[in-house]
């Protein structure tokens, strides 16, 4: 054991002794003036003085002294240094932390049986002081033993681990090895890293660097070059020019490596092939297979496209779920006195959609009934106020119960024409129709593009609802929920909830009688998107990403977002590898998290009987992209940080000499030692100072 300091520079504080020195040297008596009443009968004899004396309190300076060199000594962090005792056995015991990467690009070729051996090998080198953690990871990290030298345990361990559909991330196992290593009490530590290193999976920050005394040695098993075809996507379009329900499923193949001529793709539904083609593949590139339309069955079944097997099987399908388009039923109310041919304009704009499709029943506002608000999700005042054969009472039941509402305020929606049980209807007091016809009409000076109403408008070259003229429309008295407003500051789009539905009110007409807003190419999305949103629609995914969480209740659901299943149901899901999951209830988790490519088999507990609903998941587009990096880059970015404190015996001297130090704290015992002088010194100062001050 030998005794040192962690901040020796703070020696130069014991130059502060020459502080009471000088207070003892420079110290002047002082003199005490006495009366006397005549001095001519008294010799004049001189005075004599010195500015500098002789140190006669040598106790009082011992003390002041010392109260500096105690602090001067507390802050140099004086410390006992004890030589490093490893808890094991031997100087030369090793802490190894394999991370072995599983994710599915290690299944293509002999990646992984090549994986599996060097751990193999790795462990067979295992000295009987070492200890080894195996850490499978993918997008998570997770270690499959405790740190352990036996060679059978740990070959037991490996031989149960098999490639997932998941991709990688780097940073989980790198986290997780670095706690190992940092809890060790081992000196020396490695941690050995075996996969491909795909470009995609790097998402290491800052804070990766691994203790003091760790061997990097990366492991790299993408050492062959990659031939691989896989399937990456799939889209269904509707057949417009077919009579019935059919749909047109294209998907796209890509290709890594060379060209490939004449490569077999075949749609399948529910197991059954429906139709075969083939595709020329370029090297580095993609195509497209269009298949002819399918009927659209009314339940959605498992459906997916598949190409030739080639080296690597794991992407070769691309499964997704083939049902009938959801549908948002619409009730389109016209004015009574509408001309034809502009009514026509709302009517059509819905028609085309398919993303969802729209079926849409318009009546005129003196013939509508409450049984035309039976079975629908949307109602469309298109300047027609509200009708007097539905009355305010239906349709205000009918929004608070979850529909939606879309206002246009044109020539015929008066406030007359709203009756004082509709005031909840609209956002706030309309006024008169304003006329812009002079100034060639109003353009929307602000519009939301952040709110889902409008959120299509939100990216590059998706269109300038500004192009669009206003010669006239209503000043909306709304100063929550405006979405859009002229140029003026005039609100001209609102939005504000009554009950559950949800209401937009548009302060000019779609007809195109007070503006050009018809004749624009962005009417047509503007108007679809504000009917998506009013009838509160949410998108069913026909296919879903390994990895996602999804809620089970909504995958399974009719695309709305009215009221949701309550957290305590619970469902059935079987896995595409056949596994038993229980999602949903007070034990169980919330959410499925997908972690295998497939179809997955979702049913509501206690309901055996009842008809699977299915979803689709398939691997991560970026983990079949097999570009790596340079392992040297990873060995970079790990290589050991000195400022990282492991452990009370960590290979570097100066840290374990900091971690003693910390430990020891004798700096504060010195303080202490250091503040009971100090009042030992006032006691004899004061003492001094009495007998200096006594007659002599």
């Amino acid at each position: 054991m030998s005794f040192s300091f962690l901040a020796p520079l703070f020696a130069a504080g014991l130059l502060a002794i020459g502080i009471p020195l000088l207070v003892h040297l420079v110290h002047k008596e002082r003199k005490e003036s006495v009366a006397f009443p005549s001095l001519m009968f008294v010799e004049r004899t001189p005075y004599q003085h010195s500015s500098r004396q002789r140190i006669r309190d040598w106790l009082l300076f011992a003390a002041r002294c010392l109260v500096i060199a105690l602090a001067a000594a507390a802050f140099m962090r004086p410390v006992f240094a004890r030589p490093a005792r490893p808890l094991t056995a031997g100087a030369g015991a090793r802490e190894v932390v394999v991370l072995l990467d599983r994710s599915l690009s290690m299944a293509y070729g002999d990646r992984w049986a090549t994986a599996r051996r060097m751990v193999r090998e790795r462990i067979a080198l295992l000295a009987r002081t070492d200890r080894l953690t195996l850490v499978p990871f993918d997008v998570r990290a997770s270690a499959v033993n405790e740190a352990t030298a036996e060679r059978l345990a740990l070959g037991v361990a490996l031989d149960s681990l098999r490639t997932v559909d998941t991709g990688t991330r780097l940073a989980p196992a790198v986290a997780l090895a670095r706690r190992i290593l940092g809890a060790s009490k081992l000196a020396r530590k490695e941690v050995m890293i075996v996969s491909d290193f795909q470009r995609s999976a790097w998402d290491l920050g800052d804070e990766v660097r691994m203790p003091v005394g760790t061997t990097i040695v990366p492991m790299d098993v993408a050492t062959d070059a990659v031939s691989d075809r896989s399937v990456r996507g799939v889209e269904m379009r509707r057949d417009v020019k077919a009579p019935n329900d059919r749909v047109i499923v294209t998907a796209r193949v890509v290709n890594v490596g060379s060209a490939v001529k004449g490569v077999g793709v075949r749609l399948e539904v529910s197991g059954r092939t429906l139709e075969r083609r083939t595709v020329d593949v370029p090297a580095d590139g993609g195509a497209t297979v269009a298949f002819a339309s399918v009927p659209v069955p009314s339940e959605r079944v498992p459906a997916r496209v598949v190409i030739d097997p080639d080296a690597f099987t794991g992407d070769d399908a691309f499964h997704f779920v083939l049902a009938r388009a959801p549908a948002i039923a619409v009730l389109l109310v016209d004015h009574r006195d509408a001309v034809p041919e502009r009514a026509v304009f709302v009517a059509r704009a819905l028609a085309i959609g398919d993303q969802p499709a729209f079926e849409i029943k318009a009546v005129r506002s003196d013939r509508a009934t409450p049984t035309d608000l039976s079975g629908r999700r949307l109602v469309i005042l298109n300047d027609a106020g509200v009708p007097p054969g539905v009355g305010a009472t239906a349709l205000l039941r009918f929004v608070r119960s979850g529909g939606g509402l879309v206002n246009a305020l044109g020539e015929h929606a008066s406030p007359r024409t709203w009756p004082t049980g509709a005031d909840s209807l609209l956002p706030g007091s309309v006024g008169t129709p304003l006329d812009r016809l002079g100034e060639k009409g109003a353009v929307l000076g602000y519009l939301d593009r952040s709110h889902p109403a409008l959120a299509v408008f939100g990216g590059a070259r998706s269109g300038d609802l500004s192009a669009a003229r206003v010669f006239r429309y209503r000043p909306i008295a709304a100063t929550n929920g405006v979405l859009a407003r002229f140029e003026d500051g005039t609100a001209a789009l609102v939005e504000h909830r009554v009950g559950r539905g949800r209401v937009l009110t548009w302060g000019s007409s779609f007809d195109g009688s007070w503006n050009d807003l018809p004749r624009q190419a962005v009417f047509l999305p503007f108007l679809q998107q504000l009917a998506r949103y009013a009838a509160s629609y949410r998108e069913r995914r026909a296919s879903y990403t390994v990895g996602d969480g999804v809620d089970v209740a909504d995958a399974v659901g009719d695309g709305s977002e009215g009221p949701r299943a309550s957290g305590a149901e619970r469902f059935s899901v079987r896995a595409p590898s056949g596994a038993r999951l229980a999602i949903g209830g007070a034990d169980s988790p919330g959410a499925l998290e997908l972690r295998e490519a497939g179809f997955y088999e979702v049913r509501r507990s206690g309901a055996p009987n009842e008809r699977a609903r299915i979803v689709a998941a398939n691997p991560p587009a970026q983990e079949l992209e097999f570009a790596s990096f340079d392992p040297l880059r990873l060995s970079g970015a790990l290589a050991p940080d000195p400022l990282v404190a492991s452990t009370e015996t960590a290979a570097d001297p100066a840290v374990r000499f900091i971690d003693q130090e910390r430990e020891q704290s004798l700096w504060w015992y010195l303080l202490v030692v250091a503040a009971l002088v100090l009042l030992a010194e006032g006691v004899l100062g004061s003492r001094a100072s009495q007998r200096r001050i006594q007659p002599r």
